[in-house]
């Protein structure tokens, strides 16, 4: 008996090490590839002429370079006339100046009035900002509760936009940033791109879902793409823009 239970206990052992082992590989996996997107990432903006300001501090609770890639590409390519993003953060910088180049129409939405505070004195110098604050508040959708903007439902009544940035506001384990389902059926243009980071996580597939019924129940064509980096973001465009899933 003792002999059995050393032998456990050694195998024990040595299956830890190999899931401990593995785990730093898949962690220095993520690392490499996040270090080839930010090779990708700069080589691709060297001469996008809009983006004067280059510097941006991806990683942490803020999107990854795949996310950046993705969204410059869409800004450069699909060249959007009214953008509505959710969560300001870096891609904000990507975006405003964008807008301000082309004289496009671009909104962000924000709960943090610290960090509002700081984006206007600070990125303000450099190029127009158009934040719009809100307060945080928590909902039942489908018997879930969830965290959303309060007063959100009633701020874009009949404004249509062609690109959804969503990254905001906190996750939720449920139907995460529940704004983007209302979005997409109330307010899209008839050519657009959703774009939502974090979509690894459960709460924001099950948001996803939600949006492909809506768009699925009003016949609209869609294409989806999810891009896994050390994050992974997802990409839901009109047909027309289904070269976006490509990227």
């Amino acid at each position: 008996m003792k002999s059995f239970l050393k032998k456990i206990t050694k195998y024990d052992k040595w299956n830890n090490l190999f899931n401990s082992l593995l785990a730093k590989a898949d962690n220095l996996s993520l690392q490499q590839q996040e270090l080839l997107m930010a090779h990708k990432y700069h080589d691709t903006i060297a001469d996008y002429e809009w983006l004067k300001y280059k510097g941006i501090s991806p990683g942490g609770w803020a999107v990854d370079y795949g996310f950046c890639y993705t969204l410059v590409r869409i800004l450069n390519t699909m060249r959007p006339e009214n953008i509505l993003e959710c969560g300001l953060g870096q891609s904000s910088r990507l975006i405003h100046q964008y807008a301000s180049f082309y004289n496009k129409k671009a909104i962000t939405c924000e709960h943090d009035a610290s960090w509002v505070d700081f984006f206007e004195k600070e990125i303000g110098k450099q190029y127009p900002i158009n934040i719009k604050s809100f307060e945080l508040e928590k909902i039942t959708y489908k018997g879930a509760e969830t965290l959303t903007y309060k007063t959100f439902s009633n701020s874009f009544n009949n404004e249509q936009f062609d690109l959804l940035l969503i990254d905001g506001p906190f996750g939720s384990e449920h139907f995460s940033r529940p704004q983007a389902i209302q979005l997409s059926h109330d307010n899209l243009a008839d050519s657009f791109c959703i774009l939502m980071d974090d979509t690894e996580r459960s709460g924001e597939q099950e948001t996803i879902e939600e949006i492909k019924h809506n768009l699925s129940d009003r016949g609209i064509d869609y294409h989806i793409r999810t891009y896994a980096n050390s994050k992974s973001h997802t990409i839901i465009c009109s047909s027309d823009l289904a070269f976006l899933t490509t990227l």
